[in-house]
């Protein structure tokens, strides 16, 4: 027998069985995915149940006609909201309830320029926030307010039979949400006529629309775990090991440490990030849709206008586009084709997830069953980012008396001498630009 045949004929004695064993075993990663899936499966199911029973109510503010707290008002408000943060202590809560962590919402939305503050909360959870408000802004009103955007239809097929187009976007952080973002204590200042309201930029660009043009912004906001601040630990180590220096003796084998003298600036942003991370965080998403009539569609403003609002923030850390989730598809990105089809399905899934307040699916099932065969969404489009209470409280807040607001934003106009008991809201819906939508009442 030639020795090549000999070879292969040991080869096969020896690795022959081994072989066969492995082969046998095909059922076991098959097993593995297959239990995998299951378990993805079976938990989006549970959280869908549990996300489908919470209850929502819609709180309008009605701002009175001066106010004279800072933004730190608010964010007493926010701390108070994270101490509300639930999520599943044990297996019956995660696989049986289908427990989730609740969210909330701060809204602002323009409806031909007349500007309105809403916060959407559980309305488990309302009766909380309504006294949390009080007791940090004693002279606004609070009153229950139908869905906005119930205003305008929720299928872009219907939008365009009105003759209007829309374009959303979202914006992300730069950095890690260790580094912070400029907070209403840099626009403060010892004289008043030299002090600030970071709102006021917002309100600009919201008061700049037509009449018949809708501007909505939402800051999705749900209380986060302390991971975030772990991982900004790890960084703030990381940067002061690098004013760290090991030296060798010279003729010896030892080391010595040598400490390199840090400069203002990294010694001002070690502090700026270690105090970030002393304060509750909120994992957030930042939306903006704008809509208008097609012959006056302004999409440099859509796009531009309130990325300009936010860019005054920007410190450490700043925000930007996020450009998976918006609404423009180019034709220079790949795939590279169904250009229409692909802005067609952004514009929907926009539509959709501004309407529901919706936060990134955790399981890989649900993006998967949320996708769109010209929109996937296997990573989330929607990315979440960390703000602590002083950030979210510089972002969003019941504008103070600095801020030119009369006539948008309607006000209260006298002081509040108790709670509230079913206060009308200022206009009624046919009052406000929108469109009639079939089978709801006006």
């Amino acid at each position: 027998m030639p020795l090549s045949e000999t070879l292969q004929v040991a080869f096969w004695d020896f690795f022959g069985p081994v072989i066969d064993f492995f082969i046998g075993l095909w059922w076991v990663p098959v097993l593995i995915v297959m239990a995998v899936l299951t378990h993805d499966l079976f938990l989006f199911w549970r959280q869908s149940i549990f996300r489908k029973k919470i209850t929502w109510s819609l709180l309008e503010i009605l701002i009175p006609r001066e106010i004279r707290k800072s933004p730190k008002a608010m964010e007493q408000l926010l701390e108070q909201l994270a101490s509300l943060r639930n999520s599943p202590s044990d297996w019956h809560e995660k696989y049986v309830r289908g427990e989730v962590t609740r969210w909330f919402s701060l809204e602002a939305a323009s409806f031909g320029g007349e500007i309105h503050f809403y916060i959407r909360t559980p309305t488990a959870q309302r009766n909380i926030v309504e006294s949390f408000l009080y007791s940090n802004y004693k002279d606004i009103e609070i009153v229950d307010a139908p869905d906005y955007v119930d205003r305008l239809p929720s299928e872009t097929r219907e939008l365009y039979a009105a003759g209007m187009d829309m374009f959303g976007m979202e914006l992300k952080m730069k950095k890690d949400a260790a580094y912070p973002i400029r907070t209403y204590l840099q626009f403060e200042a010892i004289e008043e006529e030299k002090a600030l309201d970071p709102m006021s930029t917002l309100i600009e660009e919201l008061t700049r629309i037509k009449k018949d043009e809708h501007l909505w912004v939402q800051l999705v906001i749900r209380p986060a775990d302390d991971t975030w601040q772990k991982r900004g630990l790890l960084i703030v180590k990381e940067l002061k090991e690098k004013s760290i220096s090991k030296a060798r003796v010279a003729g010896g084998d030892a080391e010595t440490l040598t400490t390199i003298m840090r400069s203002p600036g990294e010694t001002a942003m070690l502090e700026a990030i270690e105090k970030n991370l002393l304060k509750p965080g909120f994992d957030t998403i930042i939306r903006s849709i704008y809509f208008a009539p097609r012959a006056s569609f302004n999409l440099q403003f859509a796009q531009r206008g309130m990325r300009s609002a936010f860019n005054q923030y920007a410190g450490l850390n700043r925000f930007s586009y996020n450009m998976r989730g918006w609404t423009l598809v180019k034709w220079i990105k790949f795939p590279f084709v169904f250009i229409r089809r692909r802005a067609e399905a952004r514009k929907q899934n926009m539509l959709y997830r501004y309407r529901t307040r919706a936060l990134p699916e955790g399981r890989w099932i649900g993006r998967y069953l949320n996708s769109n065969f010209f929109f996937w969404n296997l990573k989330n489009k929607s990315e979440v980012f960390v703000l602590n209470t002083e950030a979210l409280a510089t972002l969003f807040h019941p504008p103070s008396f600095l801020v030119l607001t009369s006539p948008f934003v309607k006000r209260v106009e006298a002081k509040r001498l108790g709670p509230p008991a079913g206060l009308p809201i200022f206009g009624e819906g046919e009052e406000l630009p929108g469109l009639a939508i079939p089978g709801q009442a006006p």
